[in-house]
């Protein structure tokens, strides 16, 4: 499933789309990446991006279902598409509130749900 997945025919898991990080990264990027994914890895069929900065993320973003980008020191913003659905949101409860923004989209999954 792994070749269709990369060709866009069947998405069977979750896609990440991470920037490479710069000078403006709000936040470590490889550590909420891999909360994000230990959340996450069970769903089926989503785009999540986590982004660093408001400058570019929003924008290289734009394809995702879902997006988690650094807007200040501390302080991350959800996005729902490429709309901003969720600012001023303290980084510890980034992840929180991205499940909670999924799940209230009906878009979430037990990890032991069949899919």
């Amino acid at each position: 499933y792994d070749i269709l997945q990369a060709l866009g025919l069947r998405k069977t898991k979750v896609e990440y789309i991470a920037c490479p990080s710069c000078g403006r990264t709000q936040f470590d990027i490889a550590k909420v990446l891999a909360e994000v994914r230990d959340a996450t890895r069970h769903l089926v069929g989503l785009d999540l991006a986590v982004m660093g900065c408001l400058v570019n993320g929003p924008g290289e973003m734009a394809d995702a279902d879902y997006g988690y980008v650094g807007s200040s020191p501390g302080v991350i913003a959800l996005y729902r598409g490429r709309e901003c659905v969720k600012s001023r949101v303290p980084q510890e409860r980034g992840v929180e509130e991205l499940i909670a923004l999924i799940k209230a989209d009906g878009r979430w999954l037990s990890a032991n749900q069949p899919t």
